[in-house]
Protein backbone atom coordinates (compact mmCIF):
# COMPACT_ATOMS: atom_id res chain seq x y z
CA UNK A 1 0.00 0.00 0.00
CA UNK A 2 2.94 2.82 0.79
CA UNK A 3 4.28 1.73 -2.60
CA UNK A 4 1.00 2.70 -4.39
CA UNK A 5 0.43 5.98 -3.04
CA UNK A 6 4.09 6.79 -3.60
CA UNK A 7 3.25 5.56 -7.12
CA UNK A 8 0.07 7.47 -7.36
CA UNK A 9 1.75 10.85 -5.81
CA UNK A 10 4.81 10.38 -7.96
CA UNK A 11 2.42 10.09 -11.34
CA UNK A 12 -0.15 13.03 -9.88
CA UNK A 13 3.19 15.16 -9.95
CA UNK A 14 3.92 14.43 -13.74
CA UNK A 15 0.33 14.66 -14.74
CA UNK A 16 -0.21 18.34 -12.96
CA UNK A 17 -0.44 20.93 -15.53
CA UNK A 18 1.34 18.33 -18.24
CA UNK A 19 -0.26 20.97 -21.34
CA UNK A 20 0.24 24.13 -19.36
CA UNK A 21 3.38 25.09 -21.85
CA UNK A 22 3.94 25.08 -25.35
CA UNK A 23 6.37 22.83 -27.18
CA UNK A 24 9.47 24.12 -27.69
CA UNK A 25 11.91 23.12 -30.94
CA UNK A 26 13.11 19.78 -29.68
CA UNK A 27 9.43 18.82 -28.78
CA UNK A 28 8.05 19.86 -32.03
CA UNK A 29 10.59 18.22 -33.75
CA UNK A 30 9.37 14.89 -31.89
CA UNK A 31 5.95 15.42 -33.35
CA UNK A 32 7.74 15.43 -37.19
CA UNK A 33 9.72 12.97 -36.84
CA UNK A 34 7.23 10.23 -35.11
CA UNK A 35 5.28 10.95 -38.62
CA UNK A 36 8.47 9.28 -40.35
CA UNK A 37 7.79 5.24 -41.36
CA UNK A 38 9.57 2.60 -39.44
CA UNK A 39 11.93 1.91 -42.03
CA UNK A 40 13.06 5.50 -42.22
CA UNK A 41 13.53 5.82 -38.49
CA UNK A 42 15.81 2.74 -38.05
CA UNK A 43 18.10 3.05 -41.17
CA UNK A 44 18.43 7.13 -42.51
CA UNK A 45 16.64 8.29 -39.63
CA UNK A 46 19.35 6.35 -37.68
CA UNK A 47 22.34 8.74 -39.03
CA UNK A 48 20.77 11.70 -39.49
CA UNK A 49 18.56 12.53 -35.78
CA UNK A 50 21.54 11.97 -32.55
CA UNK A 51 18.66 10.86 -30.30
CA UNK A 52 18.42 7.17 -31.14
CA UNK A 53 15.42 5.89 -32.79
CA UNK A 54 13.73 3.91 -29.90
CA UNK A 55 12.06 6.78 -28.61
CA UNK A 56 10.60 7.88 -32.17
CA UNK A 57 9.49 3.71 -32.69
CA UNK A 58 7.65 3.92 -29.13
CA UNK A 59 5.94 6.95 -29.62
CA UNK A 60 4.87 6.30 -33.19
CA UNK A 61 3.06 3.38 -31.76
CA UNK A 62 1.43 4.90 -28.49
CA UNK A 63 0.34 8.06 -30.84
CA UNK A 64 -1.29 5.77 -32.87
CA UNK A 65 -3.27 4.46 -29.92
CA UNK A 66 -3.90 8.05 -27.56
CA UNK A 67 -3.42 10.49 -30.11
CA UNK A 68 -1.28 12.99 -31.32
CA UNK A 69 -2.43 16.49 -29.19
CA UNK A 70 0.26 18.03 -27.02
CA UNK A 71 -1.11 16.64 -23.67
CA UNK A 72 -0.75 12.95 -25.33
CA UNK A 73 2.52 12.66 -26.64
CA UNK A 74 3.74 14.11 -23.39
CA UNK A 75 1.74 11.71 -21.61
CA UNK A 76 3.91 8.88 -22.99
CA UNK A 77 6.95 10.37 -20.83
CA UNK A 78 5.18 10.77 -18.08
CA UNK A 79 4.02 7.01 -17.86
CA UNK A 80 7.51 5.74 -18.26
CA UNK A 81 8.75 8.25 -15.51
CA UNK A 82 6.10 6.55 -13.58
CA UNK A 83 6.97 3.00 -14.22
CA UNK A 84 10.63 3.45 -13.08
CA UNK A 85 9.32 4.53 -9.66
CA UNK A 86 8.56 0.68 -8.47
CA UNK A 87 12.14 -0.39 -9.87
CA UNK A 88 13.54 2.41 -8.01
CA UNK A 89 11.55 0.50 -4.88
CA UNK A 90 13.09 -2.79 -5.85
CA UNK A 91 16.25 -1.47 -6.10
CA UNK A 92 16.42 0.09 -2.82
CA UNK A 93 15.28 -3.41 -1.20
CA UNK A 94 17.63 -5.21 -2.59
CA UNK A 95 20.46 -2.96 -1.49
CA UNK A 96 19.10 -2.12 2.29
CA UNK A 97 15.78 -3.36 3.18
CA UNK A 98 12.37 -2.12 2.25
CA UNK A 99 11.73 0.83 4.30
CA UNK A 100 15.32 1.78 2.42
CA UNK A 101 13.05 0.92 -1.35
CA UNK A 102 10.37 3.42 0.28
CA UNK A 103 11.84 6.03 0.79
CA UNK A 104 14.42 5.63 -1.91
CA UNK A 105 11.03 5.72 -4.32
CA UNK A 106 9.48 8.51 -2.69
CA UNK A 107 12.69 10.49 -3.34
CA UNK A 108 12.47 9.86 -6.96
CA UNK A 109 9.05 10.18 -7.51
CA UNK A 110 8.98 14.06 -6.12
CA UNK A 111 12.82 14.71 -7.68
CA UNK A 112 12.02 17.81 -9.76
CA UNK A 113 14.28 16.47 -12.51
CA UNK A 114 12.36 13.41 -12.91
CA UNK A 115 9.08 15.52 -13.26
CA UNK A 116 10.63 18.14 -15.55
CA UNK A 117 11.59 15.63 -18.25
CA UNK A 118 8.42 13.55 -17.40
CA UNK A 119 6.37 16.15 -18.95
CA UNK A 120 8.69 16.57 -21.84
CA UNK A 121 8.20 15.05 -25.50
CA UNK A 122 11.81 13.83 -25.40
CA UNK A 123 13.51 10.67 -24.84
CA UNK A 124 15.01 11.30 -21.84
CA UNK A 125 12.53 9.86 -19.56
CA UNK A 126 13.11 6.06 -20.88
CA UNK A 127 16.79 6.43 -19.61
CA UNK A 128 16.41 6.32 -15.76
CA UNK A 129 13.39 3.61 -16.53
CA UNK A 130 16.15 1.20 -18.57
CA UNK A 131 18.94 1.46 -16.18
CA UNK A 132 16.76 0.63 -13.12
CA UNK A 133 16.08 -2.34 -15.17
CA UNK A 134 19.39 -2.97 -16.16
CA UNK A 135 20.84 -2.37 -12.94
CA UNK A 136 18.70 -5.24 -11.55
CA UNK A 137 19.56 -7.36 -13.70
CA UNK A 138 23.30 -7.15 -12.92
CA UNK A 139 22.82 -7.16 -9.50
CA UNK A 140 21.16 -10.25 -9.78
CA UNK A 141 23.76 -11.68 -11.84
CA UNK A 142 26.57 -10.43 -9.63
CA UNK A 143 25.05 -12.01 -6.21
CA UNK A 144 24.74 -14.84 -7.53
CA UNK A 145 28.01 -15.64 -9.38
CA UNK A 146 29.84 -14.03 -6.41
CA UNK A 147 28.04 -16.60 -4.21
CA UNK A 148 28.95 -19.76 -6.76
CA UNK A 149 25.66 -20.66 -7.20
CA UNK A 150 26.71 -21.65 -11.12
CA UNK A 151 23.51 -22.71 -11.69
CA UNK A 152 21.83 -19.52 -11.53
CA UNK A 153 24.79 -17.99 -12.70
CA UNK A 154 22.80 -16.88 -16.04
CA UNK A 155 20.04 -15.23 -13.58
CA UNK A 156 19.68 -11.49 -14.57
CA UNK A 157 21.90 -11.46 -17.03
CA UNK A 158 19.23 -11.24 -20.03
CA UNK A 159 17.03 -8.72 -17.77
CA UNK A 160 20.87 -6.97 -18.03
CA UNK A 161 21.64 -7.74 -22.06
CA UNK A 162 18.52 -6.47 -22.86
CA UNK A 163 18.00 -3.45 -21.17
CA UNK A 164 21.74 -2.48 -22.07
CA UNK A 165 20.51 -2.76 -25.71
CA UNK A 166 17.26 -0.39 -24.81
CA UNK A 167 19.56 2.26 -22.92
CA UNK A 168 21.69 2.62 -25.90
CA UNK A 169 18.79 2.75 -29.26
CA UNK A 170 16.93 5.31 -26.02
CA UNK A 171 20.56 7.96 -25.61
CA UNK A 172 23.23 8.07 -27.55
CA UNK A 173 25.64 8.59 -23.76
CA UNK A 174 24.16 5.74 -22.56
CA UNK A 175 26.95 3.77 -24.45
CA UNK A 176 29.03 4.92 -21.58
CA UNK A 177 26.60 3.89 -18.83
CA UNK A 178 26.37 0.46 -20.00
CA UNK A 179 30.57 0.83 -19.99
CA UNK A 180 30.85 1.78 -16.63
CA UNK A 181 28.22 -1.08 -15.39
CA UNK A 182 30.26 -3.51 -17.02
CA UNK A 183 33.60 -2.35 -15.91
CA UNK A 184 32.00 -2.55 -11.90
CA UNK A 185 30.55 -5.64 -12.48
CA UNK A 186 33.97 -7.24 -14.12
CA UNK A 187 36.41 -5.44 -11.10
CA UNK A 188 33.76 -6.94 -8.36
CA UNK A 189 33.79 -11.16 -10.38
CA UNK A 190 37.85 -10.56 -10.40
CA UNK A 191 37.85 -9.85 -6.65
CA UNK A 192 36.83 -13.47 -5.87
CA UNK A 193 37.66 -16.90 -7.55
CA UNK A 194 33.55 -17.69 -7.98
CA UNK A 195 32.98 -14.50 -9.62
CA UNK A 196 35.90 -15.04 -12.23
CA UNK A 197 34.36 -18.37 -13.12
CA UNK A 198 31.44 -16.23 -14.15
CA UNK A 199 33.46 -13.33 -16.07
CA UNK A 200 32.78 -15.55 -19.52
CA UNK A 201 29.30 -15.03 -19.05
CA UNK A 202 29.22 -11.43 -18.95
CA UNK A 203 31.67 -10.99 -21.82
CA UNK A 204 29.50 -13.07 -23.75
CA UNK A 205 26.19 -11.47 -23.06
CA UNK A 206 28.07 -8.58 -23.46
CA UNK A 207 29.22 -9.28 -27.33
CA UNK A 208 25.33 -10.02 -27.94
CA UNK A 209 24.67 -6.44 -26.54
CA UNK A 210 27.28 -5.20 -29.00
CA UNK A 211 25.94 -6.95 -32.16
CA UNK A 212 22.54 -5.78 -31.62
CA UNK A 213 23.71 -2.35 -30.29
CA UNK A 214 26.06 -1.73 -33.79
CA UNK A 215 24.34 0.06 -35.71
CA UNK A 216 23.38 3.00 -33.08
CA UNK A 217 27.56 2.61 -32.50
CA UNK A 218 28.25 3.56 -36.04
CA UNK A 219 25.49 6.42 -35.82
CA UNK A 220 27.24 7.48 -32.87
CA UNK A 221 30.29 7.60 -34.96
CA UNK A 222 28.91 9.40 -37.59
CA UNK A 223 27.57 12.30 -36.09
CA UNK A 224 30.52 12.83 -34.23
CA UNK A 225 31.44 17.17 -34.69
CA UNK A 226 28.79 17.35 -36.63
CA UNK A 227 27.72 21.20 -36.72
CA UNK A 228 24.33 21.55 -35.73
CA UNK A 229 25.87 20.02 -32.15
CA UNK A 230 28.08 22.96 -31.94
CA UNK A 231 26.02 24.99 -29.75
CA UNK A 232 27.37 22.60 -27.09
CA UNK A 233 30.23 24.03 -24.96
CA UNK A 234 33.18 22.75 -23.43
CA UNK A 235 33.17 22.10 -19.77
CA UNK A 236 33.99 25.02 -17.09
CA UNK A 237 33.39 25.07 -13.80
CA UNK A 238 29.52 26.70 -14.06
CA UNK A 239 28.72 24.23 -16.25
CA UNK A 240 30.31 21.45 -14.55
CA UNK A 241 28.47 22.95 -11.04
CA UNK A 242 25.23 23.07 -12.95
CA UNK A 243 25.38 19.09 -13.56
CA UNK A 244 24.69 18.46 -9.80
CA UNK A 245 22.54 21.78 -9.72
CA UNK A 246 20.03 20.15 -12.74
CA UNK A 247 19.86 16.77 -11.15
CA UNK A 248 19.27 17.44 -7.40
CA UNK A 249 17.06 20.87 -7.47
CA UNK A 250 16.21 21.33 -11.09
CA UNK A 251 16.96 22.42 -14.64
CA UNK A 252 15.44 25.73 -14.91
CA UNK A 253 16.53 27.43 -11.70
CA UNK A 254 19.92 27.32 -12.00
CA UNK A 255 19.62 29.58 -14.79
CA UNK A 256 18.55 32.46 -12.09
CA UNK A 257 19.07 31.18 -8.94
CA UNK A 258 22.34 29.70 -9.30
CA UNK A 259 24.55 30.50 -5.89
CA UNK A 260 21.37 29.10 -4.38
CA UNK A 261 21.14 25.98 -6.38
CA UNK A 262 25.21 25.61 -5.83
CA UNK A 263 24.26 25.86 -1.88
CA UNK A 264 21.30 22.90 -1.79
CA UNK A 265 23.30 20.35 -4.27
CA UNK A 266 26.59 20.83 -2.61
CA UNK A 267 24.85 20.43 0.85
CA UNK A 268 23.22 16.88 -0.07
CA UNK A 269 26.82 15.81 -1.53
CA UNK A 270 28.25 16.55 1.49
CA UNK A 271 25.59 15.15 3.98
CA UNK A 272 25.31 12.17 1.67
CA UNK A 273 29.56 11.75 1.63
CA UNK A 274 29.30 11.93 5.13
CA UNK A 275 26.30 9.51 5.59
CA UNK A 276 28.79 6.60 3.61
CA UNK A 277 31.31 6.76 7.24
CA UNK A 278 28.33 5.10 9.19
CA UNK A 279 26.56 3.11 6.05
CA UNK A 280 29.91 1.68 5.57
CA UNK A 281 27.95 0.14 2.12
CA UNK A 282 29.42 -3.32 0.71
CA UNK A 283 31.05 -3.41 -2.27
CA UNK A 284 28.53 -4.17 -4.54
CA UNK A 285 26.76 -0.88 -3.20
CA UNK A 286 29.99 1.11 -3.75
CA UNK A 287 30.21 -0.22 -7.08
CA UNK A 288 27.00 0.23 -8.01
CA UNK A 289 26.03 3.33 -6.58
CA UNK A 290 29.03 5.42 -6.64
CA UNK A 291 31.74 3.49 -9.13
CA UNK A 292 28.86 3.62 -12.22
CA UNK A 293 27.96 7.21 -11.65
CA UNK A 294 31.88 8.47 -10.95
CA UNK A 295 33.18 6.49 -14.23
CA UNK A 296 30.29 8.16 -16.14
CA UNK A 297 31.21 11.20 -15.16
CA UNK A 298 34.87 10.93 -15.95
CA UNK A 299 34.06 9.38 -19.23
CA UNK A 300 31.83 12.35 -20.41
CA UNK A 301 33.08 14.96 -18.95
CA UNK A 302 36.64 14.02 -20.18
CA UNK A 303 35.64 13.55 -23.71
CA UNK A 304 33.88 16.48 -23.57
CA UNK A 305 36.85 18.82 -23.73
CA UNK A 306 37.39 17.35 -27.18
CA UNK A 307 34.29 17.09 -28.52
CA UNK A 308 31.54 18.72 -26.11
CA UNK A 309 28.76 16.84 -25.96
CA UNK A 310 28.04 16.86 -22.26
CA UNK A 311 24.33 18.58 -21.12
CA UNK A 312 22.91 18.52 -17.86
CA UNK A 313 20.27 16.31 -19.02
CA UNK A 314 22.46 13.34 -20.15
CA UNK A 315 22.96 12.64 -16.23
CA UNK A 316 18.80 12.35 -15.62
CA UNK A 317 19.48 8.06 -14.81
CA UNK A 318 22.22 9.45 -11.94
CA UNK A 319 18.88 10.21 -9.79
CA UNK A 320 18.37 6.15 -9.07
CA UNK A 321 21.63 5.20 -7.36
CA UNK A 322 21.42 8.61 -5.84
CA UNK A 323 17.61 8.28 -4.49
CA UNK A 324 18.84 4.41 -3.49
CA UNK A 325 22.04 5.37 -1.50
CA UNK A 326 19.63 8.50 0.03
CA UNK A 327 17.61 5.97 0.85
CA UNK A 328 20.07 4.29 2.67
CA UNK A 329 21.39 7.47 4.41
CA UNK A 330 18.06 8.34 5.62
CA UNK A 331 17.76 5.32 8.01
CA UNK A 332 19.96 3.57 10.87
CA UNK A 333 22.86 3.35 11.91
CA UNK A 334 23.37 7.38 10.21
CA UNK A 335 22.84 9.45 13.42
CA UNK A 336 19.85 10.90 13.79
CA UNK A 337 20.87 14.66 13.21
CA UNK A 338 22.74 13.67 10.18
CA UNK A 339 19.70 12.12 8.68
CA UNK A 340 17.38 14.98 9.98
CA UNK A 341 19.76 17.87 7.96
CA UNK A 342 19.96 15.36 4.83
CA UNK A 343 15.87 15.07 5.07
CA UNK A 344 15.68 18.82 5.58
CA UNK A 345 18.41 19.43 2.61
CA UNK A 346 15.87 16.81 0.22
CA UNK A 347 12.82 19.07 1.13
CA UNK A 348 14.49 22.37 0.05
CA UNK A 349 15.71 20.94 -3.06
CA UNK A 350 12.24 19.53 -3.61
CA UNK A 351 10.19 22.81 -2.97
CA UNK A 352 12.60 24.92 -4.76
CA UNK A 353 12.87 22.56 -7.56
CA UNK A 354 9.24 22.05 -8.46
CA UNK A 355 8.67 26.10 -8.20
CA UNK A 356 10.97 25.92 -10.59
CA UNK A 357 9.23 23.19 -12.89
CA UNK A 358 5.68 24.61 -12.23
CA UNK A 359 6.21 28.26 -12.36
CA UNK A 360 9.84 28.96 -14.07
CA UNK A 361 9.47 26.70 -16.78
CA UNK A 362 6.63 28.33 -18.51
CA UNK A 363 8.75 31.78 -18.68
CA UNK A 364 11.35 29.63 -19.59
CA UNK A 365 10.13 27.43 -22.71
CA UNK A 366 9.47 28.97 -26.23
CA UNK A 367 5.56 29.26 -26.40
CA UNK A 368 5.07 28.58 -30.13
CA UNK A 369 1.51 27.81 -29.39
CA UNK A 370 0.71 31.70 -27.44
CA UNK A 371 2.46 33.52 -30.44
CA UNK A 372 0.85 31.52 -33.45
CA UNK A 373 -2.13 31.57 -31.90
CA UNK A 374 -2.13 35.35 -31.81
CA UNK A 375 -0.27 35.97 -35.86
CA UNK A 376 -2.58 33.23 -37.70
CA UNK A 377 -5.78 35.12 -37.11
CA UNK A 378 -4.01 38.49 -38.40
CA UNK A 379 -2.26 36.94 -41.27
CA UNK A 380 -2.90 38.09 -44.87
CA UNK A 381 -3.01 35.76 -47.82
CA UNK A 382 0.15 37.99 -49.67
CA UNK A 383 1.73 38.32 -45.77
CA UNK A 384 5.38 37.35 -46.27
CA UNK A 385 6.41 34.83 -43.32
CA UNK A 386 10.25 34.58 -42.44
CA UNK A 387 11.58 32.21 -39.75
CA UNK A 388 15.09 33.25 -38.16
CA UNK A 389 18.74 31.66 -39.65
CA UNK A 390 18.93 29.93 -36.08
CA UNK A 391 15.20 28.61 -35.67
CA UNK A 392 13.76 25.89 -37.06
CA UNK A 393 10.36 26.13 -38.74
CA UNK A 394 8.91 22.42 -36.93
CA UNK A 395 7.03 24.45 -34.17
CA UNK A 396 5.82 27.46 -36.29
CA UNK A 397 3.88 24.34 -39.06
CA UNK A 398 2.90 22.01 -35.55
CA UNK A 399 0.83 25.32 -34.33
CA UNK A 400 -0.32 26.87 -37.62
CA UNK A 401 -3.25 24.79 -38.36
CA UNK A 402 -1.90 23.13 -41.78
CA UNK A 403 -1.54 26.98 -43.23
CA UNK A 404 1.73 26.12 -44.54
CA UNK A 405 1.49 22.66 -45.49
CA UNK A 406 0.68 20.83 -48.99
CA UNK A 407 -0.72 24.28 -49.58
CA UNK A 408 1.69 25.70 -51.67
CA UNK A 409 2.64 28.97 -50.04
CA UNK A 410 6.35 29.96 -50.27
CA UNK A 411 7.86 30.27 -46.48
CA UNK A 412 11.57 32.21 -46.56
CA UNK A 413 14.43 31.89 -44.30
CA UNK A 414 16.37 35.16 -43.32
CA UNK A 415 19.91 34.97 -43.82
CA UNK A 416 21.79 38.29 -43.05
CA UNK A 417 24.77 36.22 -42.87
CA UNK A 418 25.67 32.58 -44.85
CA UNK A 419 24.39 29.75 -42.60
CA UNK A 420 24.02 25.65 -42.88
CA UNK A 421 21.81 24.13 -44.57
CA UNK A 422 18.27 22.64 -43.12
CA UNK A 423 18.80 18.86 -42.12
CA UNK A 424 15.20 18.34 -41.38
CA UNK A 425 12.46 20.06 -43.35
CA UNK A 426 9.00 18.32 -43.70
CA UNK A 427 8.44 16.74 -47.56
CA UNK A 428 4.65 18.46 -46.91
CA UNK A 429 5.62 21.98 -47.57
CA UNK A 430 7.78 24.55 -50.07
CA UNK A 431 11.29 24.65 -48.86
CA UNK A 432 11.81 27.98 -47.25
CA UNK A 433 13.76 30.24 -49.73
CA UNK A 434 16.29 32.47 -48.22
CA UNK A 435 15.98 35.94 -47.98
CA UNK A 436 18.77 38.84 -46.93
CA UNK A 437 17.59 41.62 -44.78
CA UNK A 438 17.78 44.42 -47.62
CA UNK A 439 14.71 41.94 -49.59
CA UNK A 440 12.87 42.18 -46.63
CA UNK A 441 13.54 45.97 -46.04
CA UNK A 442 12.43 46.51 -49.89
CA UNK A 443 9.27 44.18 -49.82
CA UNK A 444 8.14 46.25 -46.98
CA UNK A 445 9.05 49.08 -48.97
CA UNK A 446 6.89 48.58 -51.70
CA UNK A 447 4.05 47.64 -49.43
CA UNK A 448 3.87 43.91 -48.18
CA UNK A 449 3.86 43.03 -44.20
CA UNK A 450 6.84 40.75 -43.41
CA UNK A 451 6.90 38.99 -40.65
CA UNK A 452 9.65 37.19 -38.90
CA UNK A 453 9.70 34.74 -36.85
CA UNK A 454 12.41 33.80 -34.25
CA UNK A 455 13.85 31.80 -30.86
CA UNK A 456 14.96 34.39 -28.32
CA UNK A 457 18.54 33.25 -28.76
CA UNK A 458 18.21 33.78 -32.21
CA UNK A 459 16.90 37.07 -32.13
CA UNK A 460 19.60 38.76 -29.78
CA UNK A 461 22.30 37.57 -32.00
CA UNK A 462 21.05 38.70 -35.12
CA UNK A 463 18.64 42.02 -33.82
CA UNK A 464 21.50 44.54 -34.84
CA UNK A 465 20.85 43.06 -38.34
CA UNK A 466 16.94 43.71 -38.60
CA UNK A 467 17.42 47.09 -36.86
CA UNK A 468 19.32 48.57 -39.17
CA UNK A 469 17.42 47.47 -41.76
CA UNK A 470 15.65 50.71 -44.22
CA UNK A 471 12.99 50.97 -43.18
CA UNK A 472 13.72 49.03 -40.15
CA UNK A 473 10.51 46.55 -38.34
CA UNK A 474 7.32 48.26 -37.31
CA UNK A 475 7.43 46.42 -34.05
CA UNK A 476 9.24 43.79 -32.18
CA UNK A 477 7.26 41.38 -30.25
CA UNK A 478 8.12 40.11 -27.10
CA UNK A 479 5.18 39.37 -25.48
CA UNK A 480 5.70 35.67 -25.64
CA UNK A 481 8.40 33.44 -23.40
CA UNK A 482 11.33 32.78 -25.52
CA UNK A 483 10.10 33.89 -28.88
CA UNK A 484 9.91 36.86 -30.91
CA UNK A 485 7.71 38.07 -33.74
CA UNK A 486 9.20 41.14 -35.95
CA UNK A 487 7.21 43.09 -38.52
CA UNK A 488 7.42 45.59 -41.41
Amino acid sequence: MPLALIVLLGLGLRLYRLDSVSFWSDEAFTTHWIHKDLVFLWTRGLELETTPPLYYTLLKFWAWLAGSSDLAIRLFSALASTATIPLVFLLGRAFGRPATGLVAALLFALMPMQVFYAQEARAYALVPLFLATALLGLLRFTRAAMAAERAEGWQGLPLFAGSAVLLIYSHATSVFTVAALDLCCAGLLLASAPGRRALPRLILANLGVAVLSLPQLWAILVQTGRYDLDWIQPPDLVSTLNLANSLLVDPVTPQTAFRLSCILSALVLALLLASLAFLRPNRLAVAYLLGVPALFLVAVIGLSFKSPFVIPRILIWIAVPVCVLAGMALQPPVPRALRAALALTFVACIGVGLYGVYVRTPADKEDWRGLMAELMPQLGPQDIVAIGPGTTILPILHYSGGAFEGTGRQLWRWEPAPRNPDIYLPDTILPPLPVSTEALAAAAHEGRRIRLLLREADWLRNAPAALSAVPPPSSVNRDHARVVLVTW
